[in-house]
């Protein structure tokens, strides 16, 4: 990677592994950017990121660590409570239990059925709220509740951030050798932050009914790098193009480790160590993506590749390749409806829980894989027509 300009930062705290704060971090990028392109260094220590490192149109950056694992970039402990009983529409006050984290003036996300979506036509799983005053066992609201509330509903931070958010028309960003901490702990409740509290989130402009409505990020670059503890995914790509993902270690994601999600293109992911994760690699309206030489280690799932949106065209020309799935508690791959003409070759699959291969859509090449030890079958041909061998 080359750079017009380079911006290499360091600080005193490389000596004492001092944290850094966040305004400082992102004061830095931030320069770098406007720069034109540049480098910037992270020195070890446990840097707290409390609002989120954004890289909108960025061209030609690094964000690198001199040791991955002593460079460690961390989320604090999530916000979250668990609603005691049922709360009627109306209420202006939520009685809660187990809360962490609020305060007043923070958007509530809900999880319980809200407003009409129109694009899926069926009650989005949340409703907002805006909190006016916390108490040990109550949350004061701004404005009467629109939709009832089911006891032990959860209820978080609509606005939880991102460890390193990237935006825009970015192109050439490399982010290298740092441990990524979402913050999880032991004990915090089952939370699937899916664009939230993911380790890295990029973005380009599109919708469900359009598709890309702007340019996609493009060649993001993340290498060498520990992920860790997210509650959302521990990479997440949206309209990204071009992008690699390699020599990771990702473990212990409550959602995706890596999520290849609508209309990403001719990404991807290879040498990637991943374990325990709800589910390894997933690939929704992607296309001529690759996965390849990876290890997953006791996944819900290793690799889900499934359809939401409903251009034509979408989920093809994806390759599976040459990864080893170890003890997965589910499907060790599974290809979804509406998908077609995706490779899925050479892959080693041992003592999965359900089936080492589950295949939907149309015109599969599944081939030369060995699958032994499955809890169901080795493979199953859900629906239509595939070129399979053993």
């Amino acid at each position: 990677m080359k750079f017009s300009t380079l911006l290499v930062l360091f600080f005193t705290a490389l000596q004492s592994a001092q944290a850094l704060p966040e305004a400082e971090l992102q004061r830095f990028i931030d320069e770098a950017i406007k720069a034109g392109g540049g480098e910037v260094v992270i020195p070890p220590g446990v840097h707290l990121i409390e609002r989120g490192l954004m890289v909108k149109n960025a061209k030609k950056l690094r964000i690198i660590g001199l040791d991955a694992e002593e460079t460690v970039l961390k989320l604090p402990p999530v916000a979250y409570a668990l609603a005691t009983g049922t709360t009627a529409a109306g209420a202006t006050t939520i009685p809660v239990k187990s809360q962490r984290g609020f305060k007043p003036g923070m958007r509530l996300k809900i999880e319980a059925d809200g407003e009409l979506d129109s694009f899926t036509k069926k009650p989005k799983p949340y409703h907002l709220a805006i909190v006016k005053a916390i108490n040990q066992d109550a949350i004061q609201l701004e404005a009467p509740l629109k939709f009832p509330i089911p006891a032990d509903t959860l209820i978080r931070h609509e606005d939880a951030p991102n460890l390193i958010e990237i935006r825009g028309a970015s192109e050439e960003v490399l982010i290298e050798k740092l441990t990524l901490d979402g913050g999880r702990v032991e004990n915090d409740p089952p939370i699937r932050g899916h664009a939230q509290l993911c380790a890295v989130f990029a973005s380009g402009t599109y919708s469900y009914e359009k598709g890309p409505t702007g340019p996609p990020v493009k060649k993001l670059s993340i290498s060498r790098c520990f992920i860790q503890n997210c509650h959302g995914r521990g990479i997440a790509l949206y309209s990204v193009e071009a992008a690699e993902i390699d020599d990771c270690t990702i473990r212990d994601t409550a959602d995706e480790a890596i999520d290849f999600d609508h209309f990403t293109t001719k990404s991807i992911a290879t040498h990637n160590h991943i374990a325990r994760c709800h589910i390894g690699v997933e690939l929704n309206d992607a296309n001529d993506c690759l996965v390849a030489g990876n290890e997953f280690r006791e996944c819900a799932t290793g690799i889900n590749l499934w359809r939401w949106c409903k251009q034509p065209g979408l989920n093809e020309g994806n390759l599976i390749v040459q990864n080893v799935f170890l003890r997965t508690l589910g499907n060790a791959i599974q290809i979804a409806t509406a998908t077609k003409g995706n490779t899925i070759a050479q892959n080693e699959i041992t003592n999965s829980g359900k089936n080492g291969i589950i295949i939907s859509g149309e015109s599969q090449i599944v081939k030369a894989n060995k699958i032994t030890g499955s809890g169901m079958k080795g493979i199953v041909i859900q629906e239509g027509k595939h070129d399979v061998s053993e």
